[in-house]
Formats: C-alpha cells, sequence, structure tokens
C-alpha cells in the first residue's frame, strides 16, 4: 500500500512537473535532463515492480531482494522528484525577479511617460502664452503705429496750414510793402 501512494505522489509530481515544465523551460534549464532521468528510473521501478523471484522460483510473490529493488527504485525516483522541485522552485525564484524586475521597468516607463506627457504640457502652454503676449505686443504696437502716423498726418496737416499762413503774410506784407513805396 505504501508503494502505491509513493506510486501516486511520483505521478502527480510528473504531472505537475510536465505542467511546471511547458511554462518554465529555458535553453539552460536543468528540468529537461531531470526529466529525462526520471523516466529512467521510473522504468527501471516498473522492471523492479515485475520481478517475482519467489523462493525455488514456485511461487508468485517478491522476494526481499525484489523488494529492494523497489524500495531502491522508489528512493531515486523521491531523490529524482526533489531536485525536480529544487529546480522548479529555483526556476519559480528566478521567473518572480524576472517579473518584478519587468514590473520596475514598467512602472518607471509610465512614471517616465507621465512626467514627459506633463512636460510636455507644460512647455505647450508656455508657448502658447508666449504666443499670446507676443500677439498683445504686436497689436499694441500696430496701434502705437496708427497713432504715430494720426500725429504725424496732423503734424503735416498743421505744417502745411502754416506754410500757407507764412506765405499769405509774407505776400500781404509785401504787398503792403510795395503798395506803401508807390504811395
Amino acid at each position: 500500500m505504501t508503494f502505491r501512494i509513493r506510486a501516486l505522489s511520483c505521478a502527480l509530481l510528473t504531472l505537475l512537473g510536465s505542467a511546471a515544465y511547458a511554462q518554465v523551460v529555458t535553453p539552460d534549464s536543468p528540468l529537461p535532463r531531470l526529466l529525462a532521468e526520471r523516466k529512467v528510473l521510473t522504468r527501471q521501478y516498473a522492471e523492479a515492480n515485475a520481478q517475482r523471484h519467489g523462493l525455488l522460483g514456485l511461487s508468485n510473490k517478491p522476494s526481499k531482494k525484489d523488494l529492494q529493488d523497489v524500495v531502491d527504485a522508489l528512493q531515486g525516483i523521491v531523490d529524482k522528484d526533489e531536485q525536480i522541485v529544487a529546480a522548479l522552485n529555483q526556476t519559480t525564484q528566478q521567473a518572480q525577479t524576472a517579473a518584478a524586475q519587468l514590473q520596475t521597468t514598467a512602472t518607471t516607463l509610465q512614471n517616465t511617460g507621465r512626467d514627459d506627457r506633463n512636460l510636455t504640457a507644460q512647455r505647450l502652454s508656455e508657448l502658447q502664452a508666449t504666443e499670446q503676449n507676443l500677439q498683445e505686443r504686436l497689436r499694441q504696437a500696430a496701434a502705437r503705429q496708427q497713432s504715430m502716423e494720426a500725429d504725424l498726418h496732423d503734424a503735416q496737416q498743421g505744417r502745411t496750414l502754416r506754410d500757407g499762413l507764412v506765405v499769405a503774410l509774407a505776400l500781404a506784407c509785401a504787398g503792403l510793402f510795395f503798395w506803401r513805396r508807390r504811395r
């Protein structure tokens, strides 16, 4: 009965090992080698379990040597299963470490992306403010230019009027001078 329990537990470990094997085997993984060795040990167990060297070969019961061979085969399978479990634990630890590193990298990339978006938005906002400031300065400069042009136009009109008055007064003075001289 103990042998059957061990055999069932070994079979269960084999199934679990096969399922884990599909997920964690890497080129440098010891799992393929360990599973192949376990398969050889399982075959040896089956052969040892099939041996029936009873007393004088007449009985169909296993001899003490047959039972010892079965026990030795099962012990080899158990030892190999322990090695497989240790390799799976190591692989699991490596996978967890890699997952943690990937998570850290992903978090860093997310933070960097968020920081870049914030910085870009801030720079865009600054550029928009600068553009609005420049547009306001341009509008003020255009208003000053129009005001100066209006002042220039008024000054030119005032000068033209003044020049006209000066010419008119000069003509009036010259006319008065000639008129007095003639008299």
